[in-house]
């Protein structure tokens, strides 16, 4: 896939200094900015700008972890944080145990980074229409100016359904702010979504934004398209209080109908989570990772180019490779055991599954982790059963792995190697190419065309044409390798998601969703994941670790108390606004059950 190099605003200053200067300030630097936003060259840098500050903030690394992809998906039920011990990886671990704070550093960067986003588009919006606090009219505008305008219209309101979704009732930034305005609360939820499905309606409506230029395009997955214009209001549509399921098909159907994306087929599942697979029919919007030359960054001395993808989350998505006597070919050797997929989900989506390509490329079972996979300190890799079952040089060390069960997710591990299990003989690129070992050079991808048939077919049996949603819910099941759906109920709808988009920061909030329509009992799912509602946490063991090399391979798991806080209907469905945020402005407040914090 081409790489789409984005020249950086470094030396026009368009980089902001402090949390709250960065929704407020208008920015200055080297070029004045009275001469800037006057011709198409600074057009272009201004939408170079806007990307990359996507790329470093959205998609980007806050110390070991991607904060959206932490808090979103450990936060669901069907996802275990896991480590070392209880208090290993605690700064984000807290969101799958809903004992967090205001006070959270990853839910301050979180939002910090959604609102710098927000900025940069701000920035391109406010500069180029007369959308800003004054009415000014624009200085210079050209067709390439709408275009980008319209890029930044889409990317904004995407930014926008991300905060609402997260929060209640967060600002709605729809021009730049001037040093003497503090944001403040939306009026409801409806009121962000609703001006969502209009700023991507209007891109739309433009004939400004570009369109994908068929399955083939894969420069056009790194960009704002019709395309993703198209599945964020849809997507909006299904989040409101009243759904607006007309509304939903119309915007789903459009992105069906282009027949610009299309699933990939199922034996190469696997590729939509791996480098090898950026930019596929499947890919909506998925921002490349870029190398530029003249921006990197010197952490650590070693030089490593900043947007080079999310350094050392392939750590914490890796197995806890210090547990194990040594390394199955695939994963990286220096792995700390994050996101752990919870076991009665894994037993769920194993009987459903069965050996799906899909399935397998989730997570494998305790014989195709031990038996199928080449070890890298075994010497019987090519012999028999029994001799891999009393091999010294595979399984778990005495120690265990804590808070996980005899099930081993690696959806989204870092793969230095391509694993047989998966690459069916082929050659494939690695995800660390060129790059050190726990680095992971696959896009970050924000939207496949899979969620849009899926919500499509929901959108239809709620509200439309019910043939028509049963025919894409089946496209996605029969891509899946799983079987024929007969009928288009909610039930399998719901889990067809929840098995398709596991770790896809998607679960969590459908849950929410869902309780808030009432067709989900959201407290006892919840309060299900830590064994029943007991508090518990499970610990994988390996009997060859207690009986020695007279023994064999043979996984269980006891379990032990964790500090989790039971899930609150009313108050964890959202988060609370940043202590920090709250503390400049007194304009923040937070609603629902967090109320009590102010």
């Amino acid at each position: 896939m081409k790489k789409i190099i984005l020249p950086i605003l470094l030396g026009l200053g368009l980089v902001a200094v402090s949390c709250q200067e960065k929704l407020e300030i208008p920015q200055k630097g080297v070029v004045s900015y009275d001469n800037f936003y006057a011709s198409d060259a600074d057009a272009e840098a201004a939408r170079a700008d806007m990307y990359v500050n996507f790329l470093s903030n959205v998609a980007g690394t806050e110390g070991i972890d991607n904060p959206q992809q932490v808090i979103l998906n450990y936060a669901a039920d069907d996802v275990l944080p896991a480590g070392g011990d209880k208090k290993d990886h605690d700064a984000f671990r807290i969101f799958g145990e809903f004992n967090y704070s205001d006070a959270s550093g990853t839910l301050k960067e979180c939002y910090q980074r959604y609102y710098y986003s927000i900025y940069h588009c701000n920035l391109v919006i406010s500069n180029f229409t007369n959308e800003n606090k004054n009415q000014v009219e624009p200085k210079f505008t050209s067709n390439y100016t709408k275009q980008i305008v319209a890029e930044a219209r889409v990317l904004r309101a995407y930014l926008h359904l991300c905060t609402a979704l997260m929060w209640n009732r967060p600002p709605l930034m729809d021009r730049l702010y001037e040093a003497d305005e503090l944001p403040t609360n939306a009026g409801s939820q409806d009121q962000i979504l609703e001006w969502v499905i209009a700023q991507c309606e209007e891109a739309i409506a433009s004939g400004s934004l570009p369109k994908r230029n068929g399955t083939a395009d894969k420069n056009s997955t790194a960009i704002m398209t019709v395309g993703f214009a198209d599945f964020v209001a849809g997507k909006a549509a299904m989040f409101l209080s009243t759904p607006k399921y007309d509304v939903a098909c119309k915007h789903f159907k459009a992105i069906i109908d282009s027949k610009n994306y299309a699933l990939v087929d199922g034996k190469d599942w696997w590729q939509n989570f791996h480098a090898v697979g950026d930019g596929n029919s499947e890919k909506i919007f998925e921002p490349n990772f870029i190398e530029d030359p003249a921006y990197t960054s010197n952490a650590w001395g070693l030089g490593q180019p900043i947007f080079k993808g999310r350094w050392m989350c392939a750590n914490v998505l890796n197995w806890r490779t210090g547990s194990l006597y040594s390394v199955p070919k695939g994963s990286q050797h220096d792995g700390w055991g994050g996101g752990a997929i919870q076991e009665d989900f894994a037993k769920k989506f194993y009987e459903h599954d069965g050996d799906s390509p899909r399935r397998r490329a989730t997570f494998l079972t305790e014989e195709e982790w031990l038996y199928e996979l080449e070890w890298e300190g075994s010497k019987v890799n090519n012999g028999s059963r029994e001799e891999k079952e009393k091999d010294l040089a595979r399984g778990i060390k005495p120690a265990g792995i804590f808070s996980h069960g005899p099930y081993f997710e690696w959806k989204f591990m870092t793969f230095p190697v391509v694993p047989e299990i998966l690459a069916q003989g082929g050659s494939y690129m690695a995800d660390n190419t060129g790059m050190g070992e726990n680095s992971n050079q696959k896009n970050f991808c924000v939207a496949r065309y899979a969620e849009v048939l899926l919500l499509y077919a929901e959108a239809c049996f709620f509200g439309g044409d019910k043939a028509a949603g049963l025919a894409a819910l089946n496209e996605v099941q029969r891509r899946s390798g799983s079987g024929k759906i007969t009928d288009l109920t909610f039930e399998n709808i719901m889990e067809e998601k929840q098995y398709e988009f596991w770790f896809e920061n998607c679960r969590f909030q459908d849950l929410v969703r869902w309780s808030n329509l009432g067709k989900v009992d959201i407290v006892k799912i919840m309060n299900a994941q830590y064994h029943d509602g007991k508090n518990m946490v499970p610990t994988v063991y390996d009997r060859i670790s207690d009986d020695g090399s007279a023994g064999k391979h043979e996984l269980y798991v006891t379990y032990s108390a964790v500090d989790n806080v039971p899930f609150e209907k009313g108050k964890h469905e959202y988060l609370p606004f940043p202590l920090d945020f709250k503390t400049v402005n007194p304009n923040l407040h937070d609603v629902l059950g967090w109320e009590i914090m102010q």
